[in-house]
Parts: C-alpha cells; structure tokens; sequence
C-alpha cells in the first residue's frame, strides 16, 4: 500500500535505503571471521576447565560441550566434529579430550596448530601424568598459559619457550635491584662491626689509663709502709736509720716454753661500710702525698666511609650451540654513589681515571658535563647536592669473541626417546674470575631427566630446570662439562642461559681516583665496589 501521506520519498532516497539493506549481510560475514570461541579440558562426563576467549553466557558454553560430549560418545573417530554452528578440534589426552571450538569459517591447519600448542602447554603445567585430579590442581596455571596463547579468539604469534618464560615472570632488573639492597645491608653491617671494635678498643685503653692512675696514687713508696724480710715497717721507722725496728712478731723459744706470741691488738669492730674521705685516709696512715694523675686522652676516632660508590656492569649476549658470538655482545654500566652522611658530604666531587674515548656516556642532568670530560664528577653552580643513585651512564657493543669470560658449546644428539645433551665450558680470561655461575636448561618433569656426570660443581634437576651451579671459575680450574639425558625434542631444552658475576672489576675501565669536597677540597674518606654481571642465552 501507498502511504497515506502526500510527502513521498524521493527516488534517491529509496535507492540508498535498499543498498544500504543490501550491504548488511556483507558486514555480519566480515564480523565473523576466524575466532576460537572457547577452550576446554572435559571427560566423558563433566568439564574439567574451561576458558572463553569471546563474550559467551555460561548456558551456551555448557550446551556447546554438552554437544560434544554426546558427539563424540556416538562412535566418532575423526579429531573434529563440524555442526550447524561450531566446529570441534579435539585431541585425546589420556582419559582425557582438550577441545578447542571455533566457528566454521575458520582455517583448519591453523586450529591443529592451535590445539597442539595448547597441549603442549597443558602437559607444562602439569608437569606428570594429565589426570583428572591433576588438571584440577593446577586449573589456574593452564587457564594463564592458554591466555598468554590466545587472545580475543585469536592466536598469538608465540613458542612454548616464550609462554614458559611469559608465566615464569622473570624479572632480571628486580634481581639486580635486591643484590645492590643485600649489598649496601652487608656494607652497613661492615661498618657497624668495624665501630664496634673501635669502641671496644676505646674502653680497653681507658681502663688501662685508669688503672695506671691508681698505681701512680696509692703506690708511692714514701707515703706508706714497705714489707722487708723482718715485717711490716711504717714511715717513722724507716725514717730512723740508728733505731731497730721490733720485729712483728717473734719465734717461739726452745728453751721457755711459756714463751707464747702477743698478736698485735686489732679493733673489735668489723669492717664499716660506707663512705670515707681520702684526708681521714691519709690522716690514718700517718699522711701521704698526692700523685696528680692526667685524664686518659682519648684515641682520634676514624671517620667511617662517608661516600658509597658502585660500579656495575651487565653484559648481555646471544651464543650458537657451538658458542659463537650471535651479532653483538652488549655492556651497559653505571656509575652509583650513595651518601651515608649529607651534613658532611652532601657537596662531593669525585676524580676520575682517564676512560675510553670511543663509548658513549650519559651524565645526570645535576652535573658539569664540561668537568666530566676533564675527569671530574661535580655538581653544576645551581645545585646545592651531588645526586644520589645513578650518576653515569655508558653503554659499550662489540662483535668480539673475546669480549666475553668464558667459551661455551653444546653438542645434541637425536636419541631414539630423547635427546643426549653435552656442554663443555672453558675459561677465556686468565685475569678474571667468575662467581655464582648458573647455568639453566629448560627440561620440565615429563622429559624424566637424568644427570650422567659433572665434572666441576654440581648439577640437579629442579623445577622445569636442569641447574648447573659452579661456586668458583677462574684459572685455576679453567674448564668443566655436564652431561644429561631427557626424554624430548631438541628444541625443548632450549636456549639455555648463563649467569655470572666478577667482582672487584669491569669491563670498560671505570677507576675513581679520590674524593673530595667540592668547596672546601678537603679530602672526604669513601668506599669503591666494583661488579660485572653475565646474562648469556644459548641456542637462540
């Protein structure tokens, strides 16, 4: 029917409309691209874990595996089931089926490929056999690696290596930030014992000196008696030379028995506690002379460190299998000063040795870059305090093999169930000396590891890992291998990563010379610490 209104709509308006209905369809089908609607871990009868990766009730995902459960129980042996809607890709795991479903315009290589990596990450954070009471122990782990796998219904494009790194969360700055934290609590617990030995060698030489002042007051000879061979004399008898002083007591005679001693008559009082004066003292026994005794000079106190200067360097490199140098070495430091007292060294100035030309530094904006070049780290003229933390910067990148400590290779072998993995290790530098060293290769429990031998250190398979752990590498035994066997692929128990530290040098020469204050010029006492930290991947 026409419309009862005489204001008709103009041709070109009704042309428009009727493309415009045309066109909808078309845009419905481009929304409804490739996506993995959901994820799941289910059993003949209930689900065990499953994830949604676009919005989804909770009713339609239980039907769409209610489906597929009574599918797949109707004597299916293919690895997908297509329905009017979705598609299933399901593998068998065990008594168990991970399925994963799409929608049917999705790419079928593509979803294989997305079902095998979610098992593969599946059976990583199991870790043993894929049971029922397994997968529910650790439901959240495999929920966090599927997300880290898809995202928004679509496949990220990552490895196991980097999913298993991606749920590790290993932080390498947080790792450098608590060694530098247990550093400066190890150099306060240093100077807390040092002050205490200084203070107990201060309350050692005041009792000395006080003691050395009571035998100076009371050991006069002249004041009181002195003991000889015939008894106690007092002042008054030894003053007269002509008169014999009576003996204190006298020997019994042989020939008078009734001879008997008369001890000298004490005073029946006891002793009388309290508090005498030094003249009543001195009055008793018949006046004494005063010795006048100085007061115990007090040892000079040595200032404590008042400055706290570390350098520390990070050198980063790739390595080969064989242990060759993938593009470059990286060696970035910094140049970290800590002031224990701002009263007595708030404006510091710091000399330092001559350095490389050639690398690239980075001074805090506080600071005189004119006074770097020369060698000096001082405040600019509109600052009142040298700034604590990092004050210097510097970033060094070479291709040299030599560049690095140590030498390393890897050798695999393909076995019939696994893989035969041999590292050998040598020494490179005959002047340094390497502490801490780890050496870490990604082997989870399934792989069933088994350490053969090691030569230096000592080995053990921890969690997901196999830890080669050398306490001490320098010249002295310059060489070590590891040899184990795991149950996977290659790949699997690769990159592997070293990690090192040298301490008391660096790579790049970096040496303070003095420190002083910046005004004053008076020479400010301050601590030096130097350290190298290696971070190496194999095989990436």
């Amino acid at each position: 029917r026409r419309p009862t209104s005489p204001h008709r709509y103009p041709p070109g308006a009704r042309a428009a409309k009727v493309v415009h209905l045309s066109t909808a369809p078309v845009h419905l089908q481009f929304t409804a691209t490739m996506v993995v609607l959901s994820a799941a871990v289910v059993t003949s009868s209930k689900a065990l874990v499953a994830r949604q990766f676009v919005e989804m009730s909770r009713l339609r995902v239980e039907g769409l595996i209610s489906s597929f459960q009574q599918l797949v129980g109707s004597g299916r042996d293919h690895t997908f089931i297509e329905t009017e809607t979705v598609r299933y890709v399901y593998q068998p795991m065990e008594s168990l089926r991970l399925v994963v479903i799409t929608n049917k315009s999705s790419n079928m290589l593509e979803d294989l490929g997305t079902l095998g990596l979610l098992a593969k990450v599946m059976q990583e954070c199991c870790q043993t056999r894929v049971s029922e009471e397994v997968v529910l122990r650790h439901s959240i782990d495999i929920v966090l690696a599927w997300d880290e796998v898809i995202s928004f219904g679509h496949r990220e494009s990552v490895t196991l290596s980097q999913v298993r790194s991606f749920i590790e969360m290993d932080s390498h700055e947080e790792k450098l930030h608590l060694m530098i934290q247990q550093e400066k609590v190890h150099a306060a617990q240093e100077t807390a014992k040092r002050r205490e030995r200084e203070l107990a060698n201060l309350q050692k030489d005041e009792m000395g000196s006080r003691s050395t002042s009571s035998i100076a007051r009371f050991g006069s000879s002249d004041s009181l008696g002195s003991w000889t061979s015939e008894g106690f004399l007092s002042q008054e008898s030894r003053g007269d030379s002509k008169q014999t002083a009576p003996p204190a007591w006298a020997p019994l005679a042989v020939d008078d028995s009734s001879t008997t001693v008369k001890p000298h008559a004490y005073p029946k009082t006891g002793m009388k506690l309290g508090r005498t004066k030094l003249s009543d003292v001195c009055a008793s026994l018949g006046g004494c002379d005063f010795v006048t005794c100085q007061e115990p000079v007090e040892a000079p106190v040595m200032d404590p460190e008042l400055v706290k200067i570390m350098i520390q360097e990070k050198v980063t490199a790739n390595l080969g299998v064989e242990g060759s140098l993938i593009g470059n070495a990286t060696c970035s430091g910094s140049f970290e000063v800590s002031i224990l007292d701002p009263s007595k060294a708030g404006l510091i100035c710091v000399k330092l040795a001559p350095q490389l030309q050639d690398l690239k530094y980075v001074v805090h904006p506080h600071l005189n870059k004119a006074s770097h070049s020369n060698g000096l780290l001082q405040v600019r003229k509109d600052q009142s305090r040298f700034p604590t933390g990092e004050c210097l910067k510097w970033q060094l990148k070479t291709s040299d093999d030599s560049f690095l400590p140590v030498a390393m290779s890897c050798w695999l072998t393909a076995l019939g169930d696994g893989t035969h993995v041999i590292v050998e290790l040598e020494f490179a530098n005959s002047s340094a000396a390497l502490e801490n060293i780890s050496i870490r290769f990604p082997a989870p429990a399934s792989s069933r590891p088994s350490i053969a031998s090691v030569s230096l250190g000592d080995a053990e398979h921890t969690d997901r890992h196999i830890v080669w752990r050398i306490p001490m590498f320098d010249s002295n035994a310059d060489s070590g291998k590891l040899e184990f066997v795991a149950s996977a692929d290659a790949a699997l128990l690769l990159p592997a990563r070293f990690e090192a530290t040298e301490i008391g040098s660096t790579k790049c020469p970096m040496d303070v010379l003095e420190c002083h204050h910046q005004e004053s010029e008076e020479a400010i006492p301050f601590v030096c610490m130097k350290k190298v930290a290696y971070e190496l991947n194999i095989g990436r």
